[in-house]
């Protein structure tokens, strides 16, 4: 459920970044887990894949949450916020993996809680960095990505083109919305998972959760996993994968046309000479504004590169694999 903090702006069918006008967007899908406390750092060190206690200031972090069998239960981007450490993640999964941590928190000094009164909105488009440039003095970029002001903090992703997420107040945001009109078009979260699509940013709901082990969603291509810091639940089967190669499934992103819309949990259906074959999961879809159709999902990682795919018992879609704007390191 949404808090009175969050409003959902109207909803535009969404555009690829490279067509993108500068947008302002409500980000209701995704929800901001805050914790604070002398022993909040320490704590996470221990259940994220991410090195949280070398995590800088004015960095962000990808990672994942799994449980004791090396699977995620939720993906996250970790970063200091007032006084505390947060982190955002898809709020279908906020409340029971927030539920899950804090069965491991009782002996730390270590407040977790679901901050529903954080506004997160999210800034693309053309020429983003300029419109945002002149609303905050020194805003973040590759060199820093993550900038604190009091009563905001706005990260920067490069992919697939430059764009900030903000967490801030109500005031904040009808400040934005006041200086931006005329200049800004308003749109939902949707516009921001397509984004999320095209990065090749895993996109983990609850459908989805205690599926797959972090590198499945390409979580060690994004330096989401540190393979030198110490024990955190699930390291030992997410750490076989990596160095005994066991890891057969990597994330994709797929474009082309269905009639409907797959759901998260959904499989798809290979094209195999003459027949149709069951394969992978569905993480994220949505359709765009010219009707063509992008599909995050999880297959195997040796599908040859024409494959053509589509949503299941869907005769007249395909699908093909787009390249992601990133490598994939297997080991």
């Amino acid at each position: 459920m949404l808090s009175q903090a969050q409003v959902i702006f109207p909803q535009r069918c969404p555009l690829p970044s490279h067509y993108l006008p500068l947008t302002l967007m409500s980000l209701d899908d995704w929800s901001l887990i805050m914790l604070h406390g002398a022993d909040s750092l320490k704590f996470l060190q221990c259940q994220l894949t991410c090195d949280v206690l070398s995590l800088e200031i004015n960095r962000f972090s990808f990672a994942a949450h799994c449980n004791a069998a090396g699977k995620m239960l939720s993906n996250m981007c970790v970063f200091h916020h007032i006084e505390g450490i947060a982190f955002i993640e898809r709020r279908s999964i906020c409340d029971s993996q927030s539920t899950a941590l804090k069965k491991y928190a009782i002996f730390d000094n270590t407040t977790i809680y679901v901050d529903n009164k954080a506004v997160l909105l999210g800034i693309a488009g053309f020429q983003a960095p300029a419109a945002l440039g002149s609303l905050f003095t020194n805003i973040p970029d590759v060199c820093e990505p993550v900038k604190h002001y009091p009563d905001t903090t706005i990260l920067y992703l490069n992919l697939p083109k430059p764009r900030f997420l903000l967490v801030t107040t109500p005031a904040v945001r009808e400040n934005l919305i006041k200086q931006l009109e005329g200049k800004a078009k308003l749109n939902n979260s949707l516009q921001w998972l397509a984004l999320d699509i095209e990065a090749g940013y895993p996109i983990i709901d609850s459908a989805n959760s205690a599926k797959f082990i972090p590198q499945a969603a390409n979580i060690q291509a994004l330096d989401g996993i540190s393979f030198h810091k110490g024990c955190y639940i699930g390291q030992e089967m997410v750490a076989r994968a990596q160095y005994l190669g066991v890891n057969k499934r990597a994330l994709y992103w797929l474009v082309g046309n269905a009639c409907q819309l797959p759901n998260a949990g959904d499989y798809l259906e290979l094209k195999v000479g003459n027949n149709w074959r069951r394969t992978g999961t569905v993480l994220a879809a949505c359709r765009l504004e010219n009707s063509s159709v992008w599909i995050q999902a999880i297959l195997n990682n040796d599908l040859v590169a024409d494959s053509i795919l589509r949503v299941c018992n869907d005769y007249t879609g395909a699908l093909a694999a787009w390249p992601l704007p990133y490598g994939i390191r297997t080991k």
